[in-house]
């Protein structure tokens, strides 16, 4: 595959002293790892994307820089893929289409792209941005909008802070092209279900281009730095072995049950599904509610995790992360709490909260979720219907 030219290196866009050190191809394992976790049981499947950005970095490393080391004015573009999960599984996306939905959105904004985006640091956006900072030959922003994965292209801290997505573009196969030049933020989501499905149910996603001062004052910081941090200490608990307990400290996590999937009731459509298990350590009942992602954990009847807090299912055998399209009844499951990367205000919660995805509980309270916080650097900071399982809005 030809590399497209990279674009010319400034001095806004070089690394800084305290940078992170550049993505390479070795650090990959790693970043999938992570971005796996961080899905919440969606996120879409990670795999085929680590390949792809394996290959790309065999090319050279991939910058990783915070938006507070870029000159202000250097304007950020953030690249995804979007597309139903049965869709994704069968067409590997070209890197050029990323490439060419972020040329095009740069100069749609009125710029030139200065750096790459996260739109997402769970699942596979998070090694599909650094595919498309590859394919540019521009650094990739130690960031991202989200701080886990959300089902919805309007559940980020942009939207949070009023900004719009548009422009946004979509680049399907052959290279078709949806240019999106202003929307609501509320019909952002409905406008790219629809052009995705016209576009074949899968295209690369190029929106929020923001400066980079504007990123740095409203983002989700050092997510890319947390999520490789997480995903090296999964790695060596797989290689380590040992118990539950271990694998929740290893991860600065919260141990919420361990037991056998004994019921899986299907969502339908947009109402949730849920699984019930037994915690084999104590004989409490357990329920996860679930989407696209995990959206709960109720122990005997008390709520003990709820979005926007990161909910982890991982196979006690070999300590892989299960997605929520991967629970089986009968199948083991040690269920996580993990450290936050942002912590949402309460103003946030109709946006990610329990409500925004049909649940009546109560919505996650920050207090809780920060004892768990050692575990993973501390960051200031698209399946189905809407992403998450397996993508985005498609997926995401």
């Amino acid at each position: 595959m030809t590399r497209t030219p990279a674009e010319a290196r400034t001095p806004a866009q070089a690394p800084s002293p305290a940078s992170p050190a550049p993505l390479t191809a070795a650090r990959v394992p790693a970043l999938a790892a992570g971005a796996t976790l961080l899905g919440s049981g969606g996120g879409g499947e990670v795999a085929t994307g680590a390949l792809l950005l394996r290959r790309e970095l065999a090319a050279g490393p991939v910058p990783l820089v915070p938006a507070t080391a870029l000159e202000p004015d250097t304007l950020v573009v953030h690249a995804g893929l979007v597309g139903a999960p049965d869709v994704l599984a069968e067409r590997l996306a070209d890197p050029d289409d990323f490439a060419h939905a972020v040329r095009t959105a740069a100069e749609v904004a009125g710029g030139r792209a200065g750096a790459v985006g996260v739109i997402e640091i769970g699942g596979l956006n998070a090694v599909v941005a650094a595919v498309a900072a590859a394919r540019l030959g521009l650094p990739l922003v130690d960031g991202d909008l989200m701080g886990r994965a959300f089902p919805r292209i309007d559940q980020t801290v942009a939207a949070l802070h009023g900004v719009v997505p548009a422009p946004l573009v979509l680049v399907g196969t052959g290279g078709d092209t949806v240019v999106v030049r202003e929307c609501a933020r509320r019909s952002a989501e409905r406008l790219l279900r629809a052009n995705v499905l016209a576009l074949g149910g899968a295209a690369a996603l190029a929106v929020h281009p923001l400066p980079a001062s504007r990123l740095a004052a409203i983002g989700v910081r050092g997510s890319v730095s947390a999520c490789l941090g997480l995903g090296d200490r999964l790695r060596a608990a797989q290689d380590a072995g040992g118990t539950p307990e271990g694998l929740a400290t290893a991860l600065g996590a919260e141990l919420l049950a361990v037991g056998r999937a004994e019921e899986i009731v299907p969502r339908q459509d947009l109402t949730p599904g849920w699984a019930t298990l037994v915690d084999g350590r104590t004989g409490a009942v357990v329920r996860v509610d679930l989407l696209d992602e995990y959206l709960a954990v109720t122990v005997d009847g008390v709520t003990r995790a709820v979005g926007p807090q990161i909910i982890a299912a991982v196979d006690p055998n070999g300590r892989r992360p299960l997605r929520a399209d991967q629970l089986r009844t009968g199948r083991h499951l040690v269920l996580l709490r993990l450290p936050a990367l942002h912590d949402w205000p309460p103003e946030a919660d109709p946006l990610v909260g329990p409500t925004a995805f049909g649940l009546d509980l109560a919505p996650a309270s920050v207090a809780a979720a920060r004892p768990f916080g050692r575990g993973v650097p501390a960051a200031s900071p698209f399946g189905g219907t809407s992403s998450g399982g397996g993508g985005r809005g498609a997926q995401r």
